[in-house]
């Protein structure tokens, strides 16, 4: 949805832009090929992603600034690179295919490598601390964020259950496995999509605390964007992100509506956004025809008021 991108950034000549995932870069280079005159700040948390981009964009020296940095550290990011406020800014939820396809990194069901599925490989915090050191409550709580609680009950109890008889559970394949035991049923089996998938995911977020940065990431957005007609696009690829992304983005709209009505502020807040796209736009036949993993991108877009 590349040129989607484009046109609800409404690309300036010389606007200044914020790619808050730049990931390798693609978005990116489309942008400043467009802003002949522009200047780009590119966020990622992922380290080898950051030397990607840095390696792509060559041709933009002086044009570009990389940071790594999560969501949430927009404020700081700006205030470090000069920056008041931006024309356009980009967020791309998920992971990129390079994270994907990279074994090492153990996103993927089929990874044999240590469980891992770190978006930054600095921090603490590992799929294998979650899976082999929360409490059996702990990862149903992390589990049942897929909607289907009682399969996350049985899985976790399940997981609890292995490690202390035989161990720590060491890969994702083991761990896919594990998972696919308590939930395959005749009627999933056979199918493209692997069956401990959204339970994986489930894992991953709460590993990269992906739910509270894009809430986090959202707000910072939407106060660094120049008021009037600075814009925000944001692309997710699975349920809880497009669910997050428009709830999030109707309050920045509307900040009545996060209030209870028997509790109602003192002071009302000033809408930070209005929405243009209150239905997300889909990708159309010929781009997922292109690229399958695009069937599930959603394009939301805001603009500053």
């Amino acid at each position: 949805m590349s040129q989607a991108v484009l046109e609800y950034l409404d690309i300036r000549a010389a606007g200044t832009y914020v790619d808050m995932t730049i990931g390798p870069g693609g978005h990116s280079e489309l942008i400043l090929q467009n802003a002949p005159d522009g200047f780009l700040i590119g966020i990622d948390r992922d380290e080898q992603a950051l030397a990607m981009a840095r390696q792509r964009l060559a041709e933009f020296a002086g044009r570009f600034r990389l940071f790594h940095r999560r969501y949430s550290q927009l404020a700081g990011v700006l205030q470090e690179a000069g920056v008041d406020k931006a024309d356009g800014i980009l967020i791309d939820t998920g992971l990129s295919r390079d994270q994907l396809l990279d074994a090492d990194r153990g996103f993927s069901f089929g990874s044999t490598a240590r469980l891992d599925m770190r978006m930054d490989c600095s921090q603490p915090r590992t799929a294998y601390e979650v899976v082999n050191h929360y409490s059996q409550e702990e990862l149903y709580q992390v589990l049942q964020r897929t909607g289907r609680r009682r399969e996350a009950r049985k899985i976790a109890r399940r997981i609890v259950s292995l490690r202390e008889g035989s161990g720590p559970i060491q890969t994702t394949a083991q761990l896919a496995e594990i998972i696919a035991a308590v939930v395959a049923t005749p009627a999933r089996r056979g199918k493209k999509r692997h069956p401990a998938t959204p339970w994986l995911m489930a894992i991953r977020i709460e590993v990269n605390d992906e739910l509270h940065e894009l809430k986090d990431g959202l707000r910072a957005a939407a106060e660094a964007l120049r008021p009037v007609t600075g814009r925000l696009v944001v692309l997710t690829w699975a349920g809880h992100e497009h669910g997050l992304a428009r709830r999030e983005l109707r309050i920045l709209a509307n900040p009545g509506t996060s209030e209870p009505p028997a509790l109602p502020s003192p002071e009302p807040k000033r809408p930070l956004l209005r929405y243009l796209t209150p239905n997300p736009l889909y990708p159309d036949e010929q781009e997922v025809r292109r690229n399958p993993a695009a069937r599930t991108c959603r394009l939301h877009a805001a603009q500053a008021v």
